[in-house]
């Protein structure tokens, strides 16, 4: 099985990390976003696109643009499953993924205990499995799969 592993940098991608027990037990590849951590890493691949920010002038452009990304990494890549903790890079990914029939997992934020993210709103009904690490968040989330935290 073949996993891309997708976050933005920052708390992100330190959640994402906590899942690196997998990396090793199947072929995996990583997107994260430029000039974060993955920089420091020694996982490889790791394919870097850049920041995006909705409240950025160029929102619509950029988001275009990270869709086309999104389209080249998982066709050349191929994943049987895209893994995701967020946040808006990751939509994308899950878009295209579902498109391309690739199983979705998507992992709520951590920081989320009370409210959920835009991300986990947008990806909630295209994953095939949602995971909330907070009890509390069963109740936005009606058919997520409460986990505790992956920390």
């Amino acid at each position: 099985m073949k996993i891309c592993y997708v976050s933005s940098s920052g708390g992100h991608w330190e959640e994402l990390m906590c899942l690196s027990k997998l990396f090793s037990e199947h072929e995996s590849f990583f997107v994260t976003e430029e000039g974060g951590q993955a920089t420091d890493s020694k996982l490889t691949p790791v394919y870097t696109v850049s920041q995006i920010n909705r409240r950025e002038k160029k929102f619509v452009s950029h988001l275009f643009r990270l869709f086309q990304n999104a389209k080249t990494i998982i066709r050349d890549e191929n994943p049987d499953v895209i893994i995701t903790t967020g946040a808006l890079i990751a939509y994308p990914f899950c878009v295209i993924g579902k498109i391309r029939r690739k199983k979705i997992i998507y992992i709520e934020s951590f920081a989320r205990v009370n409210k959920p993210s835009l991300t986990g709103r947008l990806c909630y009904p295209i994953s095939d499995l949602f995971l909330v690490q907070w009890e509390s968040m069963t109740r936005h989330y009606k058919k997520a799969k409460y986990v505790g935290g992956i920390f």
